[in-house]
């Protein structure tokens, strides 16, 4: 066993402790009734993840013989820890996500990843070429960073998540980015203790405690805003599908008055019910719901050669905007372009 100084073993211990407090949290989340079940099951999973990396550095710390299938498998784990922070972004910023089999793509590198940590043996570390564990430790580290970066920007520019799930998607992101830097500024700077990857992940483990319990995020995190409405599933089902049909058959979008009260009163619901059901089952406030379908017609108008006459705020007026300003911020907020050089590149 390597020597540890009294400062070491105090590390070693924060940061044992946080691997337990990571696994007892996990364990509440799973357990827990109420809020978004799906959003609690993916950080659970994440947090049991991460406990298993982090509890992986610190027996490394204990000993430097650590079997080599274990550390291997631990850098494996790696590759489950972005698609769970993706899936549990999509599952805060969209109120009708749910887990598919398309999702389950995701967790191949980390099949294959576990797969090599199994596989490996100890005289390969001599055998094999440095470039091979270059590139494992690049694949890795890139991975977990690449879905970090993408999940975190997809959600916090989806147009239905709440205030207090952004919040606490912040606090986790920036977290794991903190663990992702430590531990990747360690394979190049040696004076940097490995140890102090488990202390961060330790700091990350216990804030995200902290910030929940306070808040109660759990228990918010799903239908905040219409923590106080409920209707049946089937009559949920019949109001949107009456909704699209408006929509993709009678173009009701292209109506500049269409509002939340238009149909409320059209369907005999209350506005709020109208409300709820767009954004559980769109995952997209009324507005934002509607415009994507205006912004879907501008663009056909824009591409078509026949209306090249056609002015810009002709072309807004004509897919259901009133104002040429409002027709500018959807579209390049849904393109990326506006829609002068969304013409011009058509």
């Amino acid at each position: 066993m390597e020597d540890l100084s009294i400062s070491g073993i105090a590390l070693v211990i924060v940061s044992g402790l946080g691997v337990i407090h990571g696994l007892l949290l996990a364990a509440f989340l799973f357990l827990h009734q109420r809020g978004n079940r799906l959003s609690n099951h993916l950080l659970g999973s994440l947090l049991v993840v991460l406990s298993f990396r982090v509890g992986k550095s610190v027996l490394l710390e204990f000993s430097e013989d650590l079997n080599v299938k274990l550390i291997f498998i631990g850098l494996g784990s790696m590759l489950l820890i972005g698609p769970l922070f993706y899936l549990f972004s999509k599952s805060l910023s969209k109120r009708a996500f749910s887990l598919r089999e398309s999702h389950l793509f995701h967790f191949i590198p980390a099949i294959f990843g576990i797969g090599f940590g199994f596989w490996i043996q100890e005289s390969h570390l001599k055998t094999y070429p440095i470039w091979v564990f270059v590139a494992a430790y690049a694949t890795y580290y890139g991975h977990y960073l690449l879905y970090l970066l993408v999940g975190y920007r997809t959600a916090i520019k989806a147009d239905a998540i709440q205030p207090s799930n952004v919040r606490l998607l912040r606090l986790i992101f920036f977290g794991l980015l903190a663990v992702w830097f430590v531990y990747f500024l360690n394979l190049f700077d040696e004076d940097i203790p490995y140890i102090i990857g488990p202390v961060m992940y330790s700091a990350v483990a216990y804030s995200i405690s902290f910030v929940i319990v306070k808040n109660r995020f759990i228990d918010k995190v799903y239908h905040e805003k219409y923590k106080s409405t409920q209707i049946p599933e089937s009559l949920s089902e019949e109001i949107y599908s009456r909704i699209q049909k408006l929509m993709v058959e009678e173009k009701a979008f292209k109506n500049p008055d269409l509002s939340l009260k238009l149909l409320s009163e059209q369907f005999r619901q209350s506005p709020q019910i109208i409300s709820m059901v767009v954004n559980q089952k769109s995952g997209k406030n009324f507005n934002a719901y509607v415009n994507q379908y205006r912004i879907e017609e501008a663009t056909k108008q824009l591409r078509n050669p026949k209306l090249e006459h056609y002015t810009i705020s002709a072309i807004a007026m004509e897919s259901g905007f009133n104002s040429i300003s409002s027709f500018n911020t959807a579209f390049k907020k849904q393109t990326g372009l506006t829609p002068l050089a969304f013409r011009n590149k058509s």
